[in-house]
């Protein structure tokens, strides 16, 4: 994705003899759901010697971003281009009518035309990807987009980082990267349809567990529909949400999932405090050495010490091979791909970056999930399943957040990866502990089947914030002197993750051990079972005790308990028991004196 120039001349001329100055401007118009883009160009030449002059100049630009409506003008008039196609580029070679000569005489072209794929809508984002211009010389680089009038959209991402922002209009000057990203719009929604086709192939009964995609500090899940209800749900130690479905011998299953995923630009507040407690859990095994994750003799390869050197060493040392991303191809793991680093696809990408990172004591972890891409030459999707994408994360220690980073796209792309992220990638499954489990969605196949269908949305879906209480085992009588144990389940029913669930405990007349208890995370259908024990405060008295759960300040259950004194309960004891003595010797004398007779 790059400008090419070359200079043309009666005279020989080198690059140090001109002076080449760039203005790009992209004027944008929004006309219903896509995004019109004007670009005018300003090619400032100025001769450096007296000796020399430019007769003719060409740019190329790649066959992606189409070009069309050229018109082409120097500080004469009109200009007819030449315009060819060559190497997945269009070449437009233009030639002064009458240039200037002479030290510091300067000549100008200005290129005007329509250009494609430059400015995406996205569900209710735009996406912005602009090639620049490589090998520049000595001389400015301009870089202006005007925004369309009246437009409230925001820039949330942008790499690099523009010099200003005013009104409607961004710069940057002197960009250094292939490629200028950015994303306005803090947040991106998919409509999300997976399909999940489960079998068993063996004569006994067995539980399948298959990952949804969880809520993580940059996605949110809104949970629409499943097709067949499991057993149970659970979140494992990697936080992946994981259903449990009961398969009878030689059963299949077919389940779809329908639910919207929202991305973010920037991690959730409520979410990072639950992260940051299950990383203490998680480090236990976040440095260890996996299959695919290992490399023989570290030491001998010189790749730095930082995180910003394992990502820089894994981007530039491997070659994205877009032969392998078309076929069922083996994953080669860290070592292999170290001796075949032209036969790199995103797993290897990231399964280097990992064995590299914890070799360094760097916490770093596998995703697996959907890249959300228009051009597979830019950001290809390659693992062989169905249209998925792997990349790597790494937990930053100072910021105490988990970090995504794309190595592979940086390969393919030239945009930077690494100081910020997007709002393309979707996780389906992580895996921190083991590299090959949970299956992400897409690897349930059946044949050929598509199993994936992810498209941008417009509008957030309605949140439905909902528990209830459930399976209660509660007494209905206690003894004064006593202390009985109890439980009761926590069940999400709603929509949506719920975080830091405070559960309080209320009793009138009685306690609990335990009052308030916070549930950190609880995903939709979820449960988390509560245990208690509890105990009277009111001493030598028959009387009426209640027992309160509340939930987000709202009282879900309350159960009425009877207090007896314990002497009263223990003389009922000894009178049911003297009673049943009196029977039984009643009914034994009765038989005596019939045996006599």
């Amino acid at each position: 994705m790059t400008f090419e120039f070359c200079l043309l001349t009666f005279n020989k001329v080198y690059a140090a003899d001109v002076r080449i100055d760039y203005q790009v401007e992209y004027n944008l118009s929004q006309y219903q759901n896509n995004i019109n883009s004007q670009a005018n160009f300003q090619i400032k030449i100025t001769n450096l010697r007296s000796d020399v002059y430019v007769n003719k100049f060409s740019i190329s630009f790649p066959q992606s971003f189409t070009v069309s409506d050229l018109e082409v003008k120097d500080d004469k008039g009109k200009v007819d281009p030449q315009i060819t196609n060559e190497n997945l580029n269009t070449k437009v070679e233009m030639t002064f009518s009458h240039p200037n000569i002479g030290r510091d005489s300067v000549n100008n072209f200005y290129l005007t035309f329509n250009q494609a794929n430059l400015f995406k809508v996205n569900g209710n984002v735009w996406e912005v990807m602009l090639p620049v211009i490589e090998n520049r010389e000595d001389g400015s680089y301009k870089v202006i987009v005007n925004l369309p009038q009246g437009t409230d959209k925001k820039i949330s991402i942008a790499k690099p980082r523009p010099d200003s922002i005013s009104g409607q209009q961004i710069i940057w000057n002197n960009p250094s990267t292939k490629t200028i990203y950015a994303v306005f719009g803090d947040s991106q929604l998919y409509q999300t349809d997976l399909t999940y086709n489960l079998k068993n192939p063996n004569l006994f009964p067995v539980i399948i567990e298959v990952a949804f995609p969880p809520d993580t500090s940059y996605q949110k899940i809104y949970l629409q529909s499943i097709s067949q209800k499991p057993l149970s749900f659970y979140q494992d130690e990697d936080g992946n949400l994981l259903a449990n479905y009961f398969l009878k011998p030689k059963e299949t299953k077919t389940v779809n999932v329908s639910e919207v995923v929202e991305v973010f630009s920037h991690p959730r507040e409520e979410v990072i405090p639950v992260l940051r407690q299950l990383f203490n859990q998680q480090k236990k095994y976040l440095l260890n050495s996996e299959k695919y994750w290992s490399v023989e003799d570290p030491e001998k390869l010189d790749y730095g010490n930082t995180t910003s050197d394992v990502y820089s060493y894994v981007v530039n040392h491997l070659q994205y091979a877009y032969q392998r991303a078309t076929k069922n191809s083996l994953r080669l793991g860290a070592s292999r791909v170290l001796a075949n680093p032209n036969q790199a696809v995103c797993m290897e990408f990231t399964d280097l970056f990992i064995a590299l990172a914890r070799e360094k004591s760097i916490y770093a972890r596998e995703i697996e999930g959907y890249g959300f891409s228009s051009d597979s030459r830019l950001r290809p999707l390659s693992l062989s399943s169905d249209v998925l994408h792997a990349w790597p994360e790494y937990y930053d220690l100072k910021n105490e957040l988990w970090q995504p980073v794309d190595p592979t796209w940086e390969n393919t792309s030239g945009i930077d990866y690494f100081s910020s992220f997007d709002l393309n990638h979707i996780v389906f499954a992580i895996h921190g502990k083991k590299p090959d489990f949970p299956l992400p969605a897409g690897m349930y196949k059946v044949g050929n089947s598509q199993d994936i269908s992810i498209k941008p949305a417009a509008s957030s879906p309605e949140e439905k914030k909902e528990v209830i209480i459930d399976k209660i085992n509660l007494p209905t009588e206690i003894s004064d002197q006593g202390q009985v144990s109890a439980s009761f389940v926590v069940k999400n029913t709603g929509n949506i993750y719920l975080w830091d669930i405070p559960v309080e405990i209320k009793g009138e007349k009685i306690i609990s051990d335990k009052t308030k208890i916070y549930i950190s995370s609880l995903a939709p259908y979820e449960e988390k079972k509560i245990e208690i024990k509890i105990s009277p405060l009111i001493k030598n008295k028959k009387t009426s005790a209640v027992l309160a759960v509340n939930i987000f300040h709202k009282d879900l259950f309350k159960q009425k308990i009877i207090i007896f004194p314990y002497l009263y309960g223990l003389a009922i004891k000894i009178t049911l028991i003297l009673a049943g003595s009196y029977i039984v010797f009643f009914i034994f004398k009765k038989y005596v004196r019939k045996r006599t007779n």
